[in-house]
C-alpha cells in the first residue's frame, strides 16, 4: 500500500467492508448503489495496485449507510462453533500429555495429541506432523491458524499445503487447535464468549517442554514459528518477545502493529468476530499491554533470527474471480481490503526493522492476490525455504 493512502482510511474500509456486508449481497446479477461502488472498487483494484485516497474515499462514501450493528460478518470470518467457551477444570495443575491419536489418513505421519494445560485449565488438542526421518534429530516448527483457530484440524492440513511442503522434510510440525480469535496471546481476563485464553504461556512454557522431552520426536534444540493472518500476527509477536526461544519466524499476510489505525481495526475485528471483548484480552486500547504487542515500534527481538514476511497487494486476478464466483460479493471485497491492509502492515514492519539496522529478513511483496488460502499456500514453500537453514 502506497504512502499516499491514509492508514486511518484503510482501517475504516476494513471495518466497514467486513462488518457490514448486508448491502453488498448480489441480487439477480445486480448490486445496489453500495454494491456497485464495491464492485467498481474491485474492478479498479484488478488493474491497479495503487489505490488512491480518492478511490477509497469514494468507497467509504458509498458505504456510509452500512452502519447497522445487526449486519453479519462474512461467513468465512464467523464461527458457528458453540463449543466456545471451552469448559475449564481448575484441578489441572500439571502440564502433561494425556492422549495421542493417529490421523495418518489425513496427512503423512499426522497425529493429534491432547495436552493438559494448567494455564488454560483444560485439555488442549495439538496436531503433530512427525519428521520424515525418525532417526535424525529434528527441529520443531509451530504453525498457527488464522481467525478460525480450527478446533478439530488445522487449516494447514484442511486447506493448506502443510502436507505437501513438510511431507518429506526433517521437521516436526506442531499445530495448536482451538484458538479462535485469540491472537495467540495471554488474555488479562477470562472472556464470557471465548473463555480462558493463555496461548503464549501454553506454547512456550507448557507445550514446548513436553514435546521436547519426547524421545520419539528427536528434538534437535531449534524452534521456529509461523502463521497466516491472525496466526502470522501471533507468530511474529511470540518470536519477538521470546528471542532466546525461537530461531526463525514466518509471517504470511499478518498485521504487526497494534497501535496504528489498521492494526487496531484488525485486532478489534478478529476478537469481535467471535463476540470477544478486546479489553478482556489486552485492556483499554493503547494500554501497556497493547503497546507490548506492537512489534513495529520495537522489533529488536527479531534481530538475530531468520525472518520471512509476505503479503499480496489485493489485486484480483481471473483465478480469484473464478474462485469467488459462487460466493457473496462482499467476501471478495473483504479479501481485497484485508490484504491491502496487511500489505501496509508488512511494509511498516519491514521499514521499522531496516530503520533499526536490520537487513537480514526476507520480505516477499508477491503482487496480485487477496486474503485467502490460495495466497497463503503460495507463500508457504518460500517461507519454509527462507528460514529452514536456521533450524539445523
Amino acid at each position: 500500500m502506497r504512502k499516499s493512502v491514509s492508514r486511518a482510511l484503510v482501517a475504516g474500509v476494513i471495518t466497514l467492508s467486513l462488518t457490514t456486508p448486508v448491502a453488498l449481497t448480489q441480487d439477480s446479477g445486480s448490486f445496489g448503489s453500495s454494491g456497485s461502488s464495491a464492485q467498481d472498487f474491485i474492478a479498479f483494484s484488478s488493474g491497479n495496485p495503487d489505490v488512491s485516497g480518492s478511490s477509497l474515499d469514494g468507497l467509504l462514501s458509498s458505504m456510509s449507510l452500512l452502519g447497522s450493528s445487526q449486519a453479519p460478518l462474512p461467513g468465512a470470518l464467523t464461527s458457528s462453533d458453540d463449543a466456545y467457551p471451552f469448559p475449564t477444570d481448575p484441578t489441572i495443575v500439571e502440564a502433561e500429555i494425556v492422549g495421542k491419536q493417529d490421523q495418518g489418513d489425513r496427512a503423512p505421519r499426522l497425529e493429534k495429541w491432547t495436552v493438559a494445560s494448567p494455564s488454560m485449565q483444560r485439555n488442549v488438542d495439538v496436531q503433530i506432523m512427525r519428521s520424515v526421518d525418525a532417526g535424525a534429530p529434528a527441529p520443531m516448527l509451530y504453525m498457527l491458524d488464522g481467525i478460525g483457530g480450527n478446533k478439530s484440524s488445522s487449516g494447514w492440513i484442511n486447506h493448506g499445503e502443510g502436507p505437501k511442503v513438510f511431507g518429506d522434510q526433517n521437521v516436526t510440525v506442531v499445530m495448536p487447535l482451538g484458538a479462535a480469535a485469540s491472537m495467540y496471546s495471554d488474555w488479562l481476563e477470562e472472556d464470557p464468549a471465548l473463555g480462558r485464553m493463555m496461548w503464549e504461556t501454553f506454547i512456550v512454557e507448557e507445550l514446548a517442554p513436553l514435546l521436547e522431552a519426547e524421545e520419539e520426536l528427536n528434538f534437535n534444540g531449534h524452534r521456529g514459528i509461523g502463521g497466516l493472518s491472525m496466526g502470522a500476527t501471533g507468530a511474529v509477536h511470540l518470536a519477538n518477545t521470546n528471542p532466546d526461544f525461537f530461531d526463525a519466524v514466518i509471517g504470511i499476510s499478518g498485521c504487526y502493529s497494534t497501535l496504528d489505525p489498521i492494526g487496531q481495526a484488525t485486532v478489534s475485528l478478529i476478537v469481535k468476530s467471535r463476540a470477544g471483548d478486546v479489553e478482556n484480552m489486552w485492556g483499554p486500547v493503547g494500554s501497556k499491554t497493547w503497546q507490548d504487542h506492537d512489534v513495529v515500534s520495537n522489533p529488536e527481538g527479531l534481530r538475530d533470527m531468520a525472518v520471512y514476511l509476505s503479503a499480496a497487494n489485493g489485486v484480483v486476478d481471473e483465478i480469484d474471480r473464478e474462485d469467488f464466483a459462487d460466493k457473496p460479493f462482499y467476501e471478495l471485497l473483504a479479501g481485497t481490503v484485508l490484504e491491502r491492509g496487511v500489505l501496509s502492515c508488512t511494509e511498516s514492519l519491514d521499514e521499522s526493522m531496516r530503520a533499526a539496522g536490520m537487513d537480514h529478513h526476507i520480505v516477499d511483496y508477491k503482487g496480485a492476490g487477496v486474503h485467502n488460502w490460495r495466497n497463503y499456500n503460495e507463500q508457504l514453500q518460500p517461507g519454509w525455504d527462507a528460514v529452514k537453514d536456521a533450524l539445523y
